[in-house]
C-alpha cells in the first residue's frame, strides 16, 4: 500500500510531464463542461461578443479600407478573451484573470474613442514612448473620467486585478478558489474559480462587443447582446 502511494505521489519529468499537463487539462475541461450547464447566460453572452469581435477582426461581412488598426485591436481582444476562457475551463483561473485584465485596458482605450475621438486620434499616431507617457491605463481611466465616458474597467477593478493576479508578491497564494483557503499550483476545477472568470469575462468583453457591434453596424449582433443582457437583469 505504501509503494502504491509513493508511486501515486510521483512526480514525472521532461517532455512526460507535458503530457501530464495535457492529461490534467482533458479532466479539468470535463467538470468544467459539465459545470458549464449551469451557465448557459454566461456562455451566451461570451460567446457572441467573441462572434462580434472575430467577425469585425476578420473583415467577414465586407471590409472597410484603411490601415485596419481598430480590426488589428478587434484580434487582440478576441484572442485574450478566448485565451481566457480555455484557461478557465482547464482550471488556471488566475491566468484567466491576467488576461481579463488585458481585455478590461483594451475595452476602455474603444471607450475613449468614442467619448473623446481627438484624443483617440493622437493615440493613433502616438510613438511607443508617447503612448507609454501619455496612454497608460492610469490616464486613459482618468481621460475616461474627464470626458464623460464609460469606464469598463475602474480603478478599483483594475487594481484588484493587479494585486490579486498579475503581480506577485509576499501575500501571493495563487490558485486560491477553494473554502479550505489553500493555494494551487497547476490546473485543478473549483467552482468558485469557474464562476469568477466567466464573470469577469464577460463584465469586459460584453462592454467591448456592444461598441464594437455598434461601430461596425453589427444589428443583428447587437440585438442578441441586448437581449441576453436583459435575461441576466431579470435572472438577477
Amino acid at each position: 500500500m505504501k509503494e502504491e502511494h509513493q508511486r501515486q505521489l510521483q512526480i514525472v519529468l521532461g517532455k512526460e510531464h507535458l503530457g501530464r499537463i495535457l492529461l490534467g487539462v482533458s479532466v479539468v475541461q470535463r467538470e468544467s463542461m459539465t459545470a458549464l450547464r449551469g451557465f448557459e447566460l454566461h456562455a451566451d453572452l461570451i460567446g457572441t461578443a467573441l462572434t462580434a469581435l472575430f467577425e469585425a477582426s476578420t473583415c467577414h461581412r465586407g471590409c472597410n479600407g484603411g490601415p485596419h488598426i481598430f480590426e488589428a485591436v478587434c484580434a487582440r481582444a478576441y484572442n485574450l478573451g478566448a485565451s481566457a476562457y480555455l484557461l478557465a475551463v482547464s482550471g488556471f483561473y488566475d491566468e484567466s484573470a491576467n488576461l481579463i485584465r488585458s481585455i478590461g485596458e483594451i475595452a476602455n482605450l474603444v471607450s475613449l474613442s468614442t467619448s473623446d475621438p481627438t484624443l483617440f486620434r493622437d493615440w493613433l499616431a502616438s510613438d511607443p514612448g508617447t503612448r507609454k507617457k501619455k496612454f497608460s491605463p492610469y490616464k486613459i481611466r482618468v481621460a475616461l473620467e474627464n470626458s464623460g465616458g464609460i469606464q469598463v474597467a475602474d480603478e478599483d477593478w483594475y487594481t484588484r486585478f493587479c494585486e490579486g493576479y498579475t503581480h506577485i508578491s509576499p501575500t501571493s497564494n495563487p490558485g486560491m478558489h477553494n473554502e479550505a483557503g489553500r493555494g494551487i499550483s497547476g490546473g485543478v476545477y473549483q467552482p468558485k474559480g469557474l464562476q469568477l472568470a466567466l464573470d469577469e469575462l464577460a463584465n469586459v468583453l460584453v462592454p467591448l462587443a456592444l461598441f464594437v457591434s455598434k461601430f461596425f453596424k453589427f444589428e443583428d449582433l447587437l440585438s442578441e447582446l441586448t437581449c441576453n443582457i436583459e435575461k441576466t437583469v431579470r435572472k438577477d
